[in-house]
């Protein structure tokens, strides 16, 4: 009976981790604004278009922060220069102006280290979860099943 559970535990995984893959490939964006690429092929054809980018602060021109997002570059009117940091990534949403300019109607701002502390905090939290549970559960390798610590009782009753 215990056999068979391993696969359909391996199925339903695989299944899950399929599905997240998938999302992410298909929702790739909102197809409600034009995409970086669309704006850089023909940019006069989208002044005035209401656009959601992320992109990559590259530096300052004229006291805008400028944005490369893809092949295309922007000079965006909010974040301030002073705000964010040259690699910060930073959501804009805004309408497009002439000179490859941005007037940002908000924003928001995600710093290079974020990341890799959202990534160690998750690491941390898996430590814990697990060693929360094998505080309390062991590993019978003979029955390949999770059994109490304190179940030596438990297991006399299941034999």
């Amino acid at each position: 009976m215990h056999v068979r559970r391993l696969p359909i535990l391996l199925a339903l995984c695989a299944l899950l981790a399929a599905l997240v893959v998938g999302f992410g490939v298909q929702f790739n964006g909102s197809p409600a604004y034009p995409s970086s690429q669309e704006i850089d092929d023909e940019y006069a054809a989208h002044v005035g278009d209401d656009v959601h980018l992320w992109g990559e602060v590259v530096g300052t021109e004229d006291g805008r922060v400028v944005l490369e997002i893809g092949e295309l570059s922007l000079a965006v009117t909010a974040p301030p220069p002073r705000a964010v940091d040259v690699g910060d990534s930073v959501q804009v949403y805004g309408t497009l102006a002439p000179d490859r300019r941005l007037e940002t109607v908000a924003y928001h701002r995600q710093p290079t280290g974020s990341l890799v502390r959202m990534y160690a905090v998750s690491v941390v939290g898996l430590a814990l979860a697990a060693g929360a549970f094998l505080r309390r559960w062991r590993v019978d390798t003979e029955h390949r099943q999770f059994v109490p610590r304190n179940g030596a009782a438990a297991e006399r009753e299941v034999e």
